[in-house]
């Protein structure tokens, strides 16, 4: 009888709430994903923050951002994640796992921020969702040259990213005590006005949120652990035998998306674009060959060639006079010149048009939060891009041994999601 009022509940929940809430409901736990040392499994998510960010200039709403977190399994530490007013796209996971792997000190430095992240290597397996970041080719490409596994969740089975979601859910709670908070749903803001209370800019909640992560949530003792997870990473790091990218910049590039094209005599043609340096004249030639063509969807005045042996050029705007862009300007000046009724578009009109997006969005930045949201996230977009990476600590080996040279391209695939 228990065993039929059992079924007949579960069978009522599936139909009125869904095969999730059955799952959370009524799944027995067969354990939890578990690591024997530290970089053996890391997981990455995204989550859209419970907070509303304000413009520098106007101190008025920009809205909320999107976080992407590097955790790992074994210590429970952080180590990296990603601020972005960008929804989850393959350049922020790419972004996210750069700074995990490379040293942070100059990243801590620039945001004065004392508390240590010691944190950097190459995972060996990445733990992941069904998301189409986590799919691309892109992400696929960088895991295989550096001897990362991908390991994918079922689908429509949240009980196996536990770890990293309840990591999330605790930032959460803490994050709602800021003014700004939108609370975790409708019912628990009531009537508090978010919008209106929102005081906090992308920079200065940017390092609140490092100042939480590194302060209380590492030096914290961890339920699960017992100890705090900076305690187990400085106790389990030191017998891990540990690896590290050869080639900083090189570890982002390769995590890029791209294009593939063929050299000409003019260089290389991306997004209407025209690039051009003499590193290519050798690549001239070879008709047949389409090599990479990667690109920072943050930056457009340059993009990267990479060379069949796995080495990059970098290849600049052939009119050196042009002004740095992002994708998504781009894109959006596209579009709009085609709503005017443009049948071709070409390099001119496209930075015409973004000169005059900037000029409109700054005019309509005291009136409009997305005209303030758009500002902002150029500015984001250009100071990040503009970050270089920094050496490993002393006495770290560095080894790159799993990083293989991927063989040339074949027919043309498309435009990578960013």
């Amino acid at each position: 009888r228990s065993r039929v009022a059992a079924c007949n509940s579960k069978t009522l929940i599936r139909k009125r709430e869904g095969k999730a809430a059955t799952e959370a409901a009524f799944h027995q736990i067969q354990g939890s994903l578990e690591a024997d040392r530290p970089l053996e499994i890391v997981q990455i998510d995204h989550t859209k923050v419970d907070l509303m960010l304000v413009d520098d200039v106007t101190r008025a709403s920009i809205g909320r951002p999107w976080l992407t977190l590097v955790m790992d399994i074994h210590t429970r530490m952080v180590l990296g994640f990603l601020l972005s007013l960008e929804a989850p796209s393959t350049t922020s996971v790419a972004l996210a796992l750069t700074q995990a792997v490379l040293p942070k000190d100059s990243w801590r430095a620039e945001r004065l921020i004392e508390n240590s992240w010691p944190t950097c290597g190459l995972p060996r397996c990445v733990h992941v969702d069904n998301g189409a970041e986590f799919h691309s080719r892109a992400f696929e490409r960088g895991c295989e040259q550096h001897g990362i596994q991908i390991a994918y969740r079922p689908p429509a089975t949240p009980r196996y990213g536990g770890h990293i979601e309840r990591l999330m859910g605790t930032l959460m709670h803490r994050i709602q005590a800021l003014p700004g908070t939108t609370f975790s749903n409708v019912v628990e803001r009531g009537d508090y006005r978010s919008e209106e209370r929102a005081c906090l800019s992308f920079r200065e909640f940017e390092r609140i949120l490092a100042l939480e992560v590194l302060g209380p949530y590492h030096n914290e003792i961890h339920r699960g652990l017992g100890q705090p997870p900076i305690a187990k990473w400085t106790s389990s790091i030191e017998t891990a035998a540990s690896r590290y990218p050869l080639d900083a910049q090189a570890f982002l590039l390769d995590f890029l998306p791209y294009e593939t094209r063929v050299i000409r005599r003019d260089g290389v043609r991306l997004f209407n674009i025209q690039y051009q340096d003499g590193g290519l004249a050798h690549l001239l030639g070879r008709p047949d060959t389409r090599l990479r063509v990667k690109y920072d969807p943050r930056n457009l005045s340059s993009v990267y060639v990479e060379l069949p042996d796995g080495d990059h050029v970098r290849v600049p705007y052939a009119d050196l006079r042009r002004e740095p862009i992002t994708l998504w300007e781009h894109r959006t000046a596209v579009r709009r010149l085609k709503d005017e009724g443009r049948r071709s578009v070409d390099e001119t009109s496209i930075f015409t048009a973004i000169r005059e997006q900037r000029a409109i969005l700054e005019e309509a930045r005291g009136q409009s939060r997305e005209a303030r949201r758009s500002v902002v996230r150029r500015e984001v977009a250009h100071r990040h891009a503009g970050s270089a990476p920094e050496p490993f600590p002393a006495g770290a080996t560095e080894e790159d041994a799993d990083r293989i040279p991927m063989p040339p391209p074949g027919a043309h695939s498309g435009v990578e999601i960013w």
